[in-house]
């Protein structure tokens, strides 16, 4: 593993960028109790958000910025992926051991499949399979859905405390160890579990940028740092910049922005990539997390956990 850091240790605050993009809030939406993510839907123009303290999911049409249907589950939500095709929404949460088939366009219910109380989602682009990461006490697993039999067909144990689930290039899932301070990686074809590489401080989260096959890792502290690395030779390219106690890391459809929130700060940070430095700083609510921008990157989508809202950003 190669370290250069380089100037990387300067706080945001003190590399504000030259070209600053402005944040204009479009809308402030009222959703469930508890927002903590959200999904978007492109084929139809909508955002779907898990309220995980009312067990409901809050479906927003973008154009009208506002709540068109409420979907309610037997689970407390936590994640939920939307295939390629815009026609089927997995959910996974917290309460019952299910992942949640949902009919996009009808906005309802379909299915149910046994799998485990999960924290995050992946799906892979032909929408055949779904990994949920099921981290509790008691058992620690990726279980792996068939979505065309709609049945868990292997459950993968990964340890006490991980996190995340990313799928990148080569049928390869990434997630976080948070007790070792590691990087795990999933081979999906052969369910081989290998470690890509150990860091100095705990992680629980990566976001990757496909066409560059690069990804951050935000350290969970207080120092505000995160890790670039390189994901193929596992290099880490450099340590960057981050607010205190990043979390909710991601990275814009172009790869030229990142947007990080802050458990210290409680606000969020928009930053060019190219030269990581800050180019925009605003509130959105009293504790804003699970941010998502929109296909175009035009749009961002901020839960506010606190204020059981949803903030609409756009930078100009």
């Amino acid at each position: 593993m190669k370290i250069s850091p380089g100037n990387s240790f300067r706080h945001p605050s003190n590399i504000l960028g030259k070209r600053q993009r402005k944040a204009v809030v479009i809308a402030v939406i009222e959703v469930g109790c508890e927002p903590n993510s959200l999904a978007l839907s492109d084929r139809d123009s909508t955002v779907w958000v898990c309220n995980a303290l009312d067990s409901t999911l809050s479906v927003i049409d973008t154009t009208a910025h506002q709540v068109v249907a409420v979907i309610r589950l037997p689970i407390q939500p936590l994640a939920m992926v939307i295939d390629r095709s815009g026609r089927r929404g997995y959910v996974t949460g917290l309460g019952k051991p299910l992942l949640m088939v949902i009919d996009i366009a009808a906005r309802r219910v379909i299915g149910r499949i046994i799998s485990g109380e999960g924290h995050a989602l992946a799906i892979n682009a032909e929408g055949t399979r779904v990994y949920v990461n099921a981290n509790s006490p008691a058992k620690c697993r990726i279980c792996v859905i068939d979505t065309a039999s709609a049945s868990m067909i292997d459950s993968i144990e990964t340890g006490s405390f991980t996190s995340a689930a990313v799928l990148a290039a080569h049928g390869r899932l990434f997630y976080c160890d948070y007790i070792h301070h590691a990087l795990k990686v999933l081979d999906t074809d052969t369910g081989e579990i290998t470690t890509a590489l150990s860091l100095p401080a705990p992680l629980e989260e990566i976001a990757i940028v496909a066409a560059q096959d690069v990804g951050y890792l935000p350290y969970r502290t207080s120092d505000g740092i995160v890790a670039k690395i390189d994901l193929t030779s596992y290099d880490v390219l450099d340590l960057l910049p981050a607010p205190a106690l990043p979390h909710g890391l991601i990275i814009n459809p172009h790869g030229d922005l990142a947007c990080c929130c802050s458990a210290s700060e409680r606000r969020l940070t928009i930053i060019d990539t190219a030269t990581w430095q800050v180019v925009s700083r605003f509130q959105a609510g009293e504790y804003p997390q699970g941010p998502a921008f929109s296909a175009d990157g035009s749009r961002l989508y901020v839960c506010d956990a606190s204020g059981d809202t949803v903030w609409v950003v756009a930078l100009d």
